[in-house]
């Protein structure tokens, strides 16, 4: 899988930015918690599987923010499903951790007493060790604050009585391991010296009356639990009496719906469906800190007992004397310590249970129970605990139930049935499909599969599931990874875990298509009398007919705008589309400009440097002259001839020119 430890760090980190950017505050490890549980499904698993695409990531992120900031039931669930798992475990490793905390804390002040040599003749270094040792015994035993004077004097003078300073120079010279382990023993006895002496009435200021307080702490803790249970218990009854009657199952296909009433929506089931699971939780968490209890006040009641015996020992054997073997004493004082260590531990569970339901009580006061919905669901139905609905099973139902495959009866073996719990928490296996968290019948009996037992609400459940068995699991284990809040309640990470790779893990039974062969009878003549005008018998008659309408798609139609053209539809709307072309008119004009009145002559056919302008006599306007013969010749060798020689020809040529210049000039 792609997605590692440190990817999923990295997305809880930029889910609670965008959570608090949307002024909701969550905690990193509770989105981590979420994360790992939400990656069972193979809707979310799959985005992750090869490599990490940054759409998915989104998709991801944007999909864990709105769960949160939802508010929903089904993750305050979760948050208390992971404080009772960062915070609670087995007595005995809650004891050791806390053992390992103090050790962690006091490691600094042990090495300084493990790595100090002083020397022999240094009164003064040896003395500052002494009072180390003493601080060390203090801290470590819980008996007292050595920044008390007062302590810290009973703690030295304890360790004098026991321990020289011709001892501790032996003791300097130790290897570390050994001086670790008379470090211990030292504990013990001067640990033990103290309490004797605090029973004795000299000295033990700073030491609580633990016996005395132990044993009223566990009944006070009893009492408050029993209490929460009560109100707890009432709500699940009250819940569970709401939806019970609401799980139907299709006699055909199996399938378990719920009976969605007229006045309710299927949003308003699921919303009872998750305020069930939530108080199911609460009551498993306060049933298992009530056991816990339980079981610490009896333990701390012997220790109390084995403190009084211990301590009476020991007054006997220092009684009427002025010295005691030390093999007689040091004994029955490191016993002493020993046994007040344990009601020290039996004191921390109790207060560590205290914290934890006070914790579990805030988280509980955020629920609001929808009253309005639950009146209307509970109107004629009388509330039910799980005692009663057990006498509700009558015998010859459960005779019935005999002839099931794998059928086990809960009346034989009871013990091995306690033992043994049964899967689903004892819910019923049926349905848990949907999500409802009905409690099983104990005296239907079970039915086993894949070596586990599963348990059943009512007869018609145990049936239905002992024919097909492995289909309501996958249901179960469907529905829990669609709704992660199920799958640590119902303690089947397990079996979420290994399905996590299933994309579809059941499948749809639609009910069977019913067909059946009838014969039915028709009227003979269910027309009196009817007599068809374009009937004809002629087969050609028929071709001709058909060869006249498969010539109408080669015709060619056009419309035409007749009186009842304007009953059209008011929802269409009659435009005319553009056209590319322009507009042709039947007539042609044009402009014509007017001519200039100038003209150049001279530019075509003349030689020389004759070009002027001339005037244009005529007016455009003027209609055109008709040409005119020429009476005379003026062309310049028709007036040579008549002159008659060539000077003077020249002479009429110079002329001419000079004419022409001076024309120019004006």
């Amino acid at each position: 899988m792609a997605c590692n430890e440190n990817i999923i760090k990295n997305i809880a980190s930029e889910v609670t930015r965008n959570c608090q950017g949307r002024y909701v505050t969550v905690e990193e490890d509770f989105v981590t918690y979420l994360i790992g549980l939400l990656l069972l499904n193979p809707k979310y698993g799959k985005l992750f599987n090869k490599t990490i695409n940054r759409n998915n990531l989104e998709y991801f992120v944007n999909e864990c923010v709105a769960m949160l900031t939802r508010g929903e039931t089904s993750i305050t669930t979760l948050k208390m499903q992971f404080i009772m798992q960062t915070n609670y475990d087995k007595l005995q490793n809650l004891i050791d951790k806390h053992l390992e905390s103090i050790d962690s804390c006091l490691r600094p002040l042990v090495n300084e007493i493990l790595d100090e040599e002083p020397e022999p003749n240094e009164e003064d270094d040896s003395k500052k060790l002494f009072r180390k040792i003493s601080i060390y015994i203090i801290l470590v035993s819980g008996l007292g604050n050595p920044s008390q004077i007062m302590n810290l004097k009973e703690g030295v003078a304890a360790l004098e009585s026991v321990f020289s300073l011709d001892d501790l120079k032996v003791f300097v010279a130790l290897p570390v391991s050994e001086k670790l382990t008379q470090l211990h023993e030292l504990v013990q006895i001067v640990s033990g010296v103290r309490l004797f002496n605090r029973d004795c009435q000299k000295g033990g200021e700073g030491i609580p009356d633990l016996p005395f307080n132990l044993v009223d702490a566990g009944r006070a803790c009893l009492a408050s639990l029993s209490n929460n249970l009560i109100v707890v218990m009432q709500r699940v009854n009250t819940l569970t009496t709401a939806i019970e009657d609401s799980i139907i199952v299709q006699n055909e296909t199996g399938n378990v719906e719920i009976n969605v009433a007229s006045e309710f929506t299927r949003d308003d089931y699921n919303q009872i469906f998750e305020l069930l699971a939530f108080y199911r939780q609460y009551e498993i968490y306060t049933r298992k800190f009530l056991n816990d209890v339980d079981v610490l006040v009896q333990s701390a009641t012997q220790c109390v007992e084995r403190v009084r015996i211990i301590l009476q020992e020991l007054h006997t054997a220092v009684k009427y004397k002025a010295a005691v073997p030390v093999g007689t004493v040091f004994p029955l004082f490191s016993k002493l310590w020993q046994v007040w260590r344990d009601m020290q531990n039996i004191m921390f569970l109790v207060s560590t249970i205290n914290r934890l339901m006070t914790t579990l009580t805030s988280v509980e006061e955020q629920i609001k129970m929808p009253t309005h919905i639950l009146n209307r669901m509970l109107v004629g139905k009388q509330v039910l605990n799980d005692e009663d609905r057990m006498g509700q099973v009558r015998i010859e139902e459960r005779l019935s139930l005999g002839s099931l495959k794998n059928y086990v009866t809960s009346d034989s073996k009871m013990t091995a049935f306690k033992e043994n719990n049964v899967q689903f928490l004892g819910f019923c296996a049926v349905c848990l499909s949907v999500g409802a968290l009905i409690p099983s019948n104990v005296k239907i009996g079970h039915i086993k599969s894949m070596g586990s037992r599963y348990g059943f609400c009512n007869v018609k459940m145990a049936t239905l599931f002992s024919k097909t068995p492995q289909r309501y699991i996958n249901e179960v284990l469907d529905y829990a990874r669609n709704n992660p809040h199920v799958i640590n309640l119902l303690n089947i990470l397990d079996e979420v875990d290994r399905v996590k790779d299933v994309d579809v893990l059941i499948s749809k039974h639609l009910p069977k298509t019913e067909v059946c062969d009838k014969d039915i009878q028709t009227e003979t003549h269910p027309v009196d009398s009817y007599i068809e005008k374009n009937y004809t018998p002629d087969l050609w008659e028929w071709k001709r007919r058909a060869c006249q309408l498969a010539t109408i798609v080669n015709c060619r139609t056009h419309s035409t705008q007749t009186n009842y053209s304007h009953l059209r539809s008011e929802i269409q709307c009659q435009t005319s589309e553009l056209r590319d072309k322009g507009l042709q008119t039947k007539k042609d004009c044009g402009v014509n400009t007017a001519p200039k009145n100038t003209f150049l002559w001279g530019l075509r056919g003349q030689l020389g440097d004759g070009q002027h302008v001339l005037p244009l006599k005529d007016a455009p306007h003027l209609e055109k002259q008709k040409a005119q013969p020429i009476r005379t010749c003026n062309w310049l060798c028709q007036k040579a001839d008549q002159i008659g020689d060539t000077e003077s020809l020249i002479e009429a040529i110079e002329a001419q020119t000079i004419s022409t210049d001076v024309c120019r000039e004006e």
